[in-house]
């Protein structure tokens, strides 16, 4: 079984779509299963489809952001999955659906390279080297609130890390990740 499996993120979400039997909070849970599915594999104009013309996201955490327009959040995107930062994992603990919001919580998977880590100034990893070709999963609490408009599209993203995902930071090997995930062009 892998370390990782960003295609697992999104099932939770339309098993519990297709328990609700309110027909806007269906709509908004299949709104985040599509968004959470085109951001993960990569699809910029099907992710863009899931928002408002005018996407706001905050991030709140160690690292506390906010995007605002269509463009700054179309950039955003853009840039991460250019680098391969959107191929995290979501391990979905709890959904609360509600008329104009859901909420997720759970943990997020991401993987990095060791090149990765050494330009963001880490060295070593508890204890040992970093060399550009190792591979790392790190791991942190997340809480998404996903607002949605009259319309059932995403007014953007809440996004509240719990915890700092380098702390539980763990080297793996590539046969821990999945057959379609992509590495090898960040080493």
């Amino acid at each position: 079984m892998p370390k990782i499996d960003p295609h697992a993120s999104w099932g939770p979400l339309h098993v519990r779509a297709e328990q609700e039997t309110d027909p806007r909070r269906k709509t908004l849970l299949q709104a985040v299963a599509d968004h959470m599915e085109a951001e993960i594999c990569g699809h910029l104009q099907p992710l863009m489809d899931t928002l408002t013309a005018e996407p706001v996201y905050h991030f709140w955490g160690t690292n506390i952001m906010l995007l605002e327009g269509r463009e700054a959040v179309t950039g955003f995107y853009s840039q991460m999955i250019a680098g391969g930062g959107n191929q995290f994992e979501v391990v979905v603990e709890n959904i609360i659906a509600g008329d104009d919001h859901i909420v997720t919580e759970g943990q997020v998977k991401q993987c990095y390279t060791g090149k990765e880590l050494l330009a963001m100034g880490m060295a070593e990893v508890n204890g040992e080297p970093v060399e550009n070709r190792d591979l790392f999963v790190t791991s942190a609490q997340l809480v998404t609130v996903w607002p949605g408009d009259a319309d059932g599209k995403l007014i953007g993203e809440d996004i509240y890390f719990g915890s700092d995902p380098f702390a539980s930071i763990e080297c793996v090997q590539a046969s821990d990740l999945p057959d379609y995930y992509r590495y090898q062009d960040r080493v």
